[in-house]
């Protein structure tokens, strides 16, 4: 089954945060809906990734071993921070490097 062709399924827009339009590397700002002679699918996984990544899922981010239970999701990045935070709430950044095994306690 193949996708309709929309802004919002192809590899050169992006989705504005701000309401539903799709800002396009040719086009600029778009409807989600619109779809340009130059439509290229995105990956569907491309997709999934950017809605569901979390900092929480990646190899650089280091769990708070010392209250597990109290915090389970709150450790910090080995890369680009000192200060502790909640991987489940933060969206991962471009370094991201799936984690091979989840650890759950």
């Amino acid at each position: 089954m193949l996708l309709k062709r929309t802004c919002s399924n192809c590899i050169r827009g992006t989705k504005i945060s701000v309401n539903n339009d799709v800002l396009c590397r040719h086009d600029g700002a778009v409807a989600s809906d619109y779809c340009c002679a130059k439509h290229k699918y995105a990956p569907v996984n491309q997709f999934d990734a950017a809605n569901s990544l979390k900092c929480i899922n990646c190899e650089n981010f280091i769990l708070n071993i010392a209250n597990p239970k109290d915090a389970p999701s709150i450790g910090l990045c080995q890369l680009f921070t000192v200060r502790q935070f909640d991987g489940s709430s933060k969206n991962a950044c471009s370094k991201f490097v799936k984690r091979k095994n989840l650890e759950v306690s």
